[in-house]
Formats: C-alpha cells, sequence, structure tokens
C-alpha cells in the first residue's frame, strides 16, 4: 500500500510532536531527580541493558572518552550509578546504576506507563499491537539510517 505525501507527512509531524512530547517529559524527570538530560538517557542505557562499559556507554550516547567519565561523575556524585572493575577485563570498569538510580529509571517508566495508559485508555478502538509495530518500525529506520551515514549533509 502506498500513501500521498499530504499522509506520509501528516505521521511524520505526528511523530515529531512525539519526540517534543519526550523530550519535555525527560528535561522534566532530568529536573526533578537534579541531574541533566544525558544523564536520564545514560541511567536508561543501564537500566534497560544492565552494566556497561564506559566506553559502550559512551558508543551509545556520542560521547567522547572524557565526557562519558565527567557524565559518569555527576551520576556517581548523585548516588544513581557506581563504578566496578570490570570482571573479564582487569583494564575496564562496569558501571552499574544503584538501587537509587534503578528506583529513579523505574520511577521514569511507571510515569510514563502512566501517562501512555491514561492516552490509550480514550482511544480503545486504536488497534494498539500496530501502533506499538509502526513506532518500533520508525524508530529502527531512523537508526538504520544515522548508523548507514545517510543523515550527514
Amino acid at each position: 500500500m502506498s500513501y500521498d505525501r499530504q499522509t506520509i507527512h501528516g505521521v511524520s509531524m505526528s511523530l515529531r510532536q512525539l519526540v517534543l512530547g519526550w523530550d519535555g517529559y525527560r528535561a522534566s524527570v532530568a529536573q526533578q531527580l537534579g541531574v541533566g538530560t544525558t544523564e536520564v538517557v545514560a541511567l536508561g542505557h543501564l537500566y534497560q541493558e544492565g552494566p556497561l562499559t564506559p566506553r559502550d556507554l559512551g558508543l551509545k550516547l556520542g560521547l567522547t572518552s572524557g565526557s562519558v567519565t565527567a557524565l559518569l561523575d555527576r551520576l556517581g556524585k548523585s548516588g544513581f550509578v557506581t563504578r566496578s572493575q570490570h570482571p573479564d577485563d582487569r583494564r575496564s570498569l562496569l558501571v552499574t546504576p544503584t538501587p537509587a538510580g534503578r528506583h529513579a529509571m523505574q520511577w521514569f517508566y511507571d510515569e510514563l506507563d502512566g501517562i501512555v495508559d491514561g492516552v490509550l485508555g480514550g482511544n480503545s478502538e486504536v488497534p494498539i499491537d500496530a501502533i506499538a509495530s509502526l513506532v518500533t518500525s520508525v524508530g529502527e529506520a531512523l537508526i538504520e539510517h544515522v548508523q548507514d551515514g545517510k543523515a550527514s549533509r
């Protein structure tokens, strides 16, 4: 099935609204936690994926090693992460969310789930599996686009 440009553009603008809402929500949570938005993103990776090396976290965030060190210093000072010796590589560290860091991210996602539930409750006729699949597919396509270097000018 093919859609006209106006329909496609409408969906793109709806996704833009989703991203703007997400950014605002993340900034609000960051302010409440007393950290920056990049710290919230880092905590999200650690919460969802488990302990990561600073290098791996930096790759996910697009940060230099020096920036990752500063970010981890801030998260450590806030009590949200710990750094420990990597069990398989004595030259490397592992970054792990503390109980406070896990609690903060659980709160982040619980609040988000409540917002989504409120929207879905008023739209019970919407095929939620199809919407979830569409949003996931668009996100994956965007990541692939960036990884292929198509977004650079």
